[in-house]
């Protein structure tokens, strides 16, 4: 190794061994500023940690109430859907034989076919007419005789949305 290099080297270790002096008053203040450093990073942080956690429950409050009011809007669309079917039933038993045989009748007859098939795709279901009165299901309307509790004759279909009554049965009800 040159001379150069020899000297570079030695001095190198030299000042490595060299360990910087520092009072003990600058050591307590570094200590002192380390320490207040500390607190202000737990006390950011913890602002941090409480603002992402509001921000996060903001989010999820924005979702829930987006879902609320589509799932309002629905189900205020198809209130107004459902009496369009009422309007279709009226309409088909009012239409004599010779009329069921047109062409015009089945297409509109088809047309009201898929229009239910896509309603209940959406969740919309016609609610069971075929036994016992139910009130939660039912709305009864008028009593005849008959046996007592049964239902007799629909007034108008109900209907349900995704399990949750959207518009009761309006039905006539037996009673002896």
């Amino acid at each position: 190794m040159n001379k150069v290099n020899k000297q570079n080297k030695d001095n190198e270790e030299k000042q490595a061994d060299k360990k910087p002096e520092v009072s003990i008053e600058e050591f307590e203040a570094m200590q002192t500023e380390l320490q207040a450093l500390q607190e202000s990073f737990n006390s950011v942080n913890g602002q941090f940690k409480r603002a992402l956690a509001d921000y996060q429950n903001l989010e999820k409050r924005v979702a829930e109430g987006r879902s609320e009011m589509n799932s309002w809007a629905v189900t205020n669309l198809l209130t107004r859907i459902a009496q369009v079917l009422h309007y279709f039933d009226q309409a088909f038993k009012g239409v004599s034989e010779q009329e069921q045989q047109s062409s015009w009748f089945k297409g509109v007859q088809m047309a009201n076919l898929q229009l239910q098939q896509v309603l209940q795709n959406e969740g919309l279901e016609e609610i069971e007419t075929d036994g016992q009165f139910d009130p939660a299901l039912h709305e009864a309307v008028d009593t005849r005789e008959g046996e007592d509790g049964r239902i007799l004759e629909v007034v108008e279909k109900g209907y349900m949305l995704n399990g949750k009554i959207l518009k009761p049965a309006r039905v006539i009800v037996g009673k002896k």
